[in-house]
């Protein structure tokens, strides 16, 4: 407990703080270290700065930290020790701190006491000293430079707006050879399409050689078959007489010959010519005429669909193309195996078979599923939103290009807004299609974000083709919100029946209240809220209910001051702000317009009169919105103005709302006065009950009794930190300074041009060998030690 002892005794520190004006660097060097480890402890910090400030008053000194700093830069003699714990106090006591500007503060209190311009010369002078060396480098690498902070700042955002402009040129290229590429793929997809067609011209060309080839052939083959024919026939009619019997007998005995006035039959008709000139085969020559190959029946494996054709009769037949077919050669060309498997209905069962099909036992093999990049999440919400859309990647890059809001509805904008590819998404597809591999082989919702990331300035075209799709309905929705309010504003000033309501209600509040806490002038609007408040001495009756009363009597030419404010309610139902807000992004969506305007003008075949249009069209009604809503607001204020209220602390929804609520309350008021007329005679008196306002009053102190309490835990919970120090903290503390010097976490993360510029002072003998000043053949390596 002794050093909480030390540090709750409101002189200690003062005293030892006081002992620094003693001649024994060691005794000076000690106090300092203790000082050190004591801004290092909860609320140490602020106690030896008020220990220093003690120390100025008492020494009279100019500035605080005066005859340190005197003693750090103008020894009497150079005690290594004293300097070194020097060093480390004033690094500590500046950089412990957690607020930036305190910190700053503290740098430059050192500033303007010599504490640069000392730090270079001992780093010019006393390099051989590593352990101060240390201690110095250690407090310039917490330095915190706020020109350099400032200055790369600016660099940065230079650098920012000159990425933006490089990210904007290589997007117009980028569209550009985007363009040429699509121009490329449509000549592509032309020459391809006509090469099929030349193809298959080809192929036809060949079906038809191999037809008349074949025909050729069936001619020569016919024709020497005939050949064949004719001398074997003339061979047997030139058979010589002594020919065996047994071959003449074979041949059947003529006919007798007929009578000589006997005429012979016609011949009969000959069959039908032959195609293609062909003449029949030998035994065709006796068909009968018109006949036709008699078709057989094909009988399935499995029952199949009918096909509910209109068939031809034979008859019907000849004359038409149909009768050139032959459909049976393809019975052994095509897979009707596979074919019943796919179109067999019913059980599925063989026709007249009761075993099952070998081919039924085959289990269907599962597709395996898409290789996908995406969130699980992301690509089922994908999924759903491409159902939604049914639009192809190639055509929605064309109606962004195109401007076409047929194509890209409100709807349609809004689902993508929200599935713009993310740089990491990007990435991804990047590094995918890097090794190589196909997009084919994503699922459609990754091929789908991966066109959509395709798209040049997808967001930009987004938000345009949003602004321009939006705007009517945007612009109808805002101009009745901005009429409401400069019409509630101008109607509430120049009612004067609420004028003389509100003289009503002031002459009845200066009546009660005059005697105690003397007449008003004026009073705020939520006076109107409270009326129902004040009630008789029996509860029955309110002071709105009176007042009422007394205007229903007296004064009827005021009762009805609501005709005279139409807009009121429409009005608290309006967000000013959000009005506002709303302009702002259409003039905002105004000028993306105009930037998308400006980008399309420099690419050749792009869409732009619809664009140029639209701008020509929106810019009055825009500029027209922003006359308008400056109207409302100045039209608001000056109204809050004349009825007493700060405008800065009103918004139109709360303002009017205050209105809308007594005309409610004074409607209510009305009724229960029409109520009780018939009522009066049977009215009981009822209980007393308490005050709402006490109820209130006492719910409201308890609760902020409890918050205290509450708070005042936490308090304390807090200053337990420094009592919960155990015995030996303290020196750890100092030897872990000792080891090495204080380096808060961020400043190897902040900028070291401080450093820089010091140590480029210092001569290049002595660097030779030793990096940044210190001795490495030492073990005094600086390592971070973080508290």
């Amino acid at each position: 407990n002794g050093f909480n002892l030390v540090i709750q005794h409101p002189a200690a520190l003062n005293y030892i703080t006081l002992s620094l004006q003693h001649k024994n660097y060691r005794c000076k060097a000690l106090i300092l270290e203790l000082l050190a480890a004591v801004c290092l402890v909860e609320l140490g910090h602020d106690v030896v700065l008020a220990a220093f400030d003690n120390f100025r008053i008492v020494c009279q000194e100019r500035r605080r930290f005066e005859t340190l700093m005197k003693s750090f830069t103008q020894p009497l003699e150079f005690n290594v020790d004293y300097m070194i714990a020097c060093m480390q106090f004033i690094n500590i006591i500046v950089h412990s701190v957690q607020d930036m500007n305190y910190r700053v503060c503290l740098q430059e209190e050192f500033k303007l006491l010599g504490l640069d311009e000392c730090l270079k010369k001992y780093l010019e002078t006393h390099s051989e000293c590593d352990l101060f060396i240390l201690q110095i480098h250690a407090f310039l690498d917490n330095y915190f430079d706020v020109g350099q902070l400032l200055e790369d700042s600016e660099t940065k955002q230079q650098a920012i707006t000159k990425v933006s402009e490089l990210e904007e040129q290589l997007g117009i290229t980028n569209e550009r050879i985007q363009e040429l590429e699509s121009g490329n793929c449509s000549k592509l997809a032309e020459l391809q399409k006509a090469l099929s067609f030349a193809e298959e011209q080809m192929e036809n060309v060949k079906k038809e050689r191999d037809d008349i080839s074949h025909t050729l052939n069936t001619l020569k083959r016919s024709q020497h078959e005939r050949g064949s024919s004719n001398s074997s026939t003339s061979s047997i009619s030139s058979a010589p007489p002594g020919a065996p019997t047994s071959t003449i007998s074979n041949i059947p005995p003529a006919p007798p010959l007929p009578p000589p006035n006997f005429i012979p039959p016609p011949p009969p008709p000959g069959p039908p010519p032959p195609l293609f000139g062909i003449p029949p085969p030998p035994g065709m020559l006796d068909a009968p005429p018109g006949s036709m190959t008699i078709k057989k029946k094909i009988q399935t494996k499995y029952k199949l669909p009918n096909l509910n054709w209109t068939s031809l009769k034979p008859g019907q037949v000849r004359g038409t193309v149909f009768y050139e077919l032959d459909d049976e050669k393809y019975f052994k060309l095509i897979d009707f195996e596979k074919f019943e498997e796919l179109f067999k209905t019913g059980s599925g069962l063989p026709i007249n078979q009761g075993n099952v099909s070998p081919h039924l036992k085959q289990k269907y093999i599962k597709i395996p599923e898409s290789l996908t990049l995406l969130d699980p999440q992301r690509q089922r919400n994908l999924g759903i939103a491409r159902r939604k859309l049914d639009l192809d990647v190639n055509v929605i890059s064309r109606a962004l290009n195109n401007l076409d809001l047929k194509i890209l509805t409100s709807d349609t904008i809004d689902i993508l807004q929200h599935f713009i590819p993310t740089e990491a998404e990007t990435k991804a597809f990047n590094s995918y299609l890097s090794d190589g591999k196909s997009v084919m082989n994503l699922s459609g919702e990754d091929q789908f974000l991966y066109g959509l990331s395709r798209i040049e300035r997808l967001s930009q075209k987004l938000n345009v083709v949003s602004f321009m799709a939006n705007f009517n309905e945007t612009n109808q929705n805002l101009v009745p919100q901005i009429k409401a309010i400069i019409t509630a504003s101008s109607s509430l000033k120049n009612n004067t029946r609420f004028k003389k309501l509100l003289e009503i209600i002031l002459a009845f509040g200066n009546y009660m209240n005059s005697s105690k806490r003397g007449p008003v002038y004026g009073f705020k609007l939520v006076t109107l809220e409270i009326l129902t408040d004040t009630r008789t001495h029996d509860k029955r009756l309110t002071l709105l209910h009176f007042i009422v009363q007394t205007i229903d009597e007296r004064f009827p030419e005021v009762a009805h001051f609501d005709t005279d404010l139409p807009a009121v309610e429409k009005a608290a139902q309006v967000s000013l702000e959000n009005v506002q807000v709303d302009v702002q992004d259409l003039t905002r969506g105004l000028d993306n317009a105009k930037k998308e305007l400006i980008i399309r003008q420099t690419i050749k075949n792009v869409e732009i009169r619809s664009l140029e249009e639209f701008i020509n069209i929106v810019q009055d009604k825009i500029d027209r919105l922003v006359h308008d809503v400056k109207l409302a607001q100045d039209s608001f204020n000056q109204c809050v103005e004349y009825f007493g209220e700060a405008p800065r602390t009103q918004s139109p929804s709360n303002f009017f709302s205050i209105f809308v609520k007594f005309h409610r309350a004074y409607q209510q008021a009305r009724h229960d006065n029409e109520e009780r007329k018939r009522l009066a005679r049977e009215a009981a008196a009822t209980l007393d009950k308490p005050n709402k306002r006490q109820i209130i009053k006492r719910t409201q102190e308890d609760l902020l009794n409890e918050l205290k309490g509450r708070k005042e835990a936490i308090k304390d919970q807090k200053l337990i930190k420094r009592e919960a120090l155990k015995d030996g903290t303290i020196e750890t503390l100092l030897d872990d300074l000792k080891k090495a010097p204080y380096l808060r976490a961020d400043a190897a993360r902040r900028n070291r041009r401080k450093t820089q510029e010091l140590m480029k002072q210092i001569s290049r003998d002595v660097l030779a060998g030793t990096p940044n000043g210190i001795n490495t053949n030492n073990n005094n390596t600086p390592t971070e030690v973080h508290f």
